[in-house]
């Protein structure tokens, strides 16, 4: 799959893949979302592909949360909730499809209703 989302086992049960040398695991679930941490690094970003299809990956840096991420069928990542800078004004905001050309967007109700959701969680 390539670095971004290249599986170190994709049968194992506690799922890790690498990143430029950088491994991401799981933490932690809530519910079927799966809790990330990725290795000691500046840049975290959420992980361009998934383990599982149709997944939603909460990505934390520094015990905060960085992303939530969600995949399609096809493993593929189709949106994330990117909180650590704004964008345009917005922050938390939307990307879609890997394209962070975008102005970003707004979050949804149903955005807000998830990140209340997992915050009570964490």
């Amino acid at each position: 799959m390539g670095s971004r989302g290249a599986f170190v086992n994709v049968n194992s049960g506690n799922f890790s893949f690498v990143e430029n040398g950088q491994r991401y695991s799981t933490i932690g679930q809530i519910g079927d979302i799966q809790i990330l941490s990725m290795g000691a690094t500046k840049n975290v970003k959420a992980p361009e592909y998934s383990h599982s299809s149709n997944r939603v990956y909460v990505t934390m840096k520094d015990g905060k949360i960085k992303h939530i991420s969600f995949y399609d069928d096809n493993h593929k990542q189709i949106k994330v909730i990117d909180f650590e800078h704004s964008h345009h004004g917005i922050k938390p905001h939307i990307h879609y499809n890997l394209d962070h050309t975008d102005k970003g967007i707004s979050l949804s109700q149903d955005d807000k209703d998830l990140i209340k959701k997992i915050k009570r969680r964490l």
